[in-house]
């Protein structure tokens, strides 16, 4: 069966009618929690204390021990759900035990609450799960995954065909089979090369359930030496994410206790990557199988038969269960035509679905299923409309993941799910449209703004009264909306006399990609050059650029400056790399260097490092009578791996003792 087999359409149709039944509260018990599921290179942490309703606005007195020494102490009145304790770490490698002494003004007993505190070894393709944003830190960054599942074996270009559109995770079900093995490890090492990124399946040896993951005729110690030589195999390669042990086990009678000693064989061997499991309807039996995931993940599947509501209600149904604890991320359907669904999603309701989830908490996007070209889904506009979202979650990354206070905003609208979220002093609101029909939204701030809402993916303004506005929202549609409410003061400033266009790759017209450039190809399908709103010196974004194999570098020509032959002119870009992502094929003692030229007039090349530094050069445009009035920046980097680029700039110079402007003479003066 190309699909997961599935229950029928009345059992469906009684547990959508349960999502809608309300959890009951917990009033009595404090939890505690570090804030990150284990701490390598950090030197200190938060940690996360849940307070139970009846308590949020009573007073209240926090004490914190790891392993019976004091680490930390609160007072006060909370006022919310969490209250975030800041801690020192100086503590060598080892599993602690945290324990919060409680005391309750008016209360004659005192709470306490405990928990684990895991510190590990540094790794470099370790991926912790922070509980309080409910994200991943990957490579020491945010990380929003963003992709889906496929079938085996994985076509060869599948990973750079969808890499280039945004997705940065790919999950193919396989057997693991030592006859298949060649076939695992090939795309493992594209990913790698690519900076995609593996959620690694192992259902045939570990848990089961999943699309042709059966194996007949094994043993379970054989499926035991298979499973244990997969882990040791590839936990340490640069692609790899999570592992992934069971598919739907609550519809496949799987019990939460031989799940558990998987999960235990796993983090025995692998303790720097979490576990994922995928529940079915009832979605809320996942609860039962905690101790078994790091990750819960959950497959609605409503269309066309169920509201599209389903989907953002499972996730807020998990993300509200697992609060502080777990990761929720959502499979959205992108099949169909066969077994109970009988058509796929229309690219509109495949929006709503997936921002619904978001909204409502979901930290995680794995469409099923993906098959090139156009078999799953069979709409290419579909599976575009995909891409495109890709590329609004990458750009949306820093703020959904944020750990900031935001500012409370309302949609007018019953049909409009909104939400806020800050970063780095811009409020972003988020809207989606649960129906098929259009809707004016009027969206209120419970602050009082005035200026414009820059709708970013639309690349158009509103104007703003009093902190309020009005939008339509289409059929089935989402919305992005930025406010600059205090904004960042900048450290690095452009020259005034900067030649170039969109120094800074703040435009976000069309989002994802730099806009004043053109992009030339070295022969790389899977050379990538995205905007990436978690890395800059200046402003919001910077320019990523990803060379998967040597001499493999997407050229980026910038729009052309005027230039006068015989002028002199300074050039400068800040940059980074991150050693770290080089796949293991590569010795990592090879330096990682870029280059950049003015047409055919100079060209440098400059080493990089893993912090912003200033690169500078100069350019003499000869002095002949057929110069061309007009010539190009051109900037690659022809080693392979990643490369952040930001603040691009070109200046000209009058003469070797003094600039056209003086903060070009200053920065000369330091090279």
């Amino acid at each position: 069966m190309m699909y997961k087999k599935r229950p029928t359409l009345l059992f469906l149709l009684i547990i959508y009618s349960q999502l809608i039944i309300s959890q009951t509260t917990d009033t009595e018990t404090f939890r505690i929690n570090s804030r990150y599921s284990f701490y390598s290179f950090e030197n200190s942490t938060e940690l996360l204390l849940y307070i139970p309703q009846n308590n949020i606005y009573s007073n209240i007195s926090v004490s914190l021990s790891i392993n019976g020494e004091t680490a930390g102490s609160w007072k006060g009145i909370p006022g919310k759900k969490i209250i975030r304790i800041p801690v020192s770490l100086n503590l060598k490698p080892s599993d602690y035990k945290l324990i919060a002494e409680v005391s309750v003004t008016g209360r004659p007993f005192k709470f306490q609450a405990a928990s684990d505190l895991l510190i590990l070894d540094y790794k470099p393709n370790e991926v912790k799960t922070d509980r309080l944003t409910g994200g991943l830190i990957v490579n020491r960054r945010q990380f929003f995954p963003f992709g889906f599942y496929c079938y085996s074996p994985v076509y060869p270009t599948l990973p750079e065909e969808e890499v280039v559109k945004g997705f940065n995770v790919i999950s193919p079900y396989q057997k693991i089979l030592p006859e298949t093995f060649k076939d695992r490890k090939a795309y493992m090492d594209r990913c790698a090369e690519l900076g995609m990124k593996v959620h690694y399946n192992l259902l045939s040896v570990s848990g089961g359930g999943g699309v042709s993951s059966k194996i007949d005729g094994l043993t379970d110690s054989r499926k035991r030496e298979l499973l244990i030589n997969e882990i040791n195999t590839f936990k340490d390669h640069p692609a790899l994410l999570a592992w992934y042990i069971a598919d739907e086990p609550n519809g496949n009678k799987i019990s939460p206790d031989s799940l558990v000693k998987i999960y235990n064989l796993i983090k025995e061997i692998d303790p720097w990557h979490p576990v994922s499991v995928v529940f079915m309807a009832p979605f809320l039996s996942s609860v039962k199988y905690a101790d078994a995931m790091d990750i819960v993940m959950a497959d609605p599947y409503p269309v066309p038969e169920l509201p599209v509501t389903m989907v953002g209600n499972v996730a807020g149904q998990l993300a509200k269960a697992f609060e502080g604890q777990k990761p929720v991320w959502i499979v959205p359907q992108a099949f169909g035509g066969g077994e109970l669904w009988s058509r796929e999603p229309t690219l509109q309701e495949i929006r709503s679905m997936t921002y619904q989830a978001i909204i409502n908490g979901a930290r995680g996007i794995q469409y099923f299923v993906r098959q090139g070209l156009n078999m799953f889904p069979k709409s290419t506009g579909t599976w575009s409309e995909c891409g495109r979202m890709a590329v609004e979650i990458a750009e949306l990354t820093p703020w959904l993941l944020s750990d900031e206070e935001s500012v409370p905003v309302s949609a007018g609208s019953p049909d409009i799910i909104s939400k806020s979220y800050i970063h780095e002093g811009c409020l972003l609101i988020l809207a989606v449209n649960k129906t098929n029909a259009p809707v004016r939204a009027g969206f209120s701030i419970h602050r009082s703004f005035q200026g414009k809402a820059k709708v970013i993916f639309e690349n158009r303004l509103i104007t703003m009264i009093g902190g309020s506005f009005s939008d339509i929202i289409s059929s089935y549609g989402s919305q992005a909306y930025i406010i600059d409410i205090n904004p960042i003061k900048e450290t690095v400033k452009p020259w005034k006399g900067n030649l170039i266009l969109d120094p800074g790759f703040e435009d976000i017209s069309s989002p994802g990609v730099p806009s004043a450039c053109y992009a030339r190809g070295n022969g790389e399908r899977g050379a990538t050059y995205f905007l990436d709103s978690r890395e800059h010196i200046e402003g919001y974004h910077s320019l990523r650029l990803i060379t998967p194999t040597d001499n493999g570098s997407t050229k980026m020509r910038f729009f052309p400056v005027s230039v006068r032959p015989g002028a002199t002119y300074l050039v400068s870009v800040w940059a980074k790399t991150d050693p770290e992502q080089i796949p293991d094929k590569i010795d990592n003692s090879k330096p990682q260097y870029f280059e950049i030229s003015m047409g055919d007039y100079g060209i440098a090349r400059f080493r990089m490092g893993s912090d912003w530094q200033q690169f500078v050069t100069f350019v003499t445009i000869p002095y002949f009578y057929d110069i061309p009035p007009k010539t190009n920046l051109i900037l690659q980097m022809p080693s392979s791996g990643a490369g952040w680029f930001d603040l691009l700039q070109v200046a000209e110079c009058v003469d070797i003792e003094k600039s056209t402007n003086p903060e070009i003479w200053s920065s000369w003066k330091d090279f």
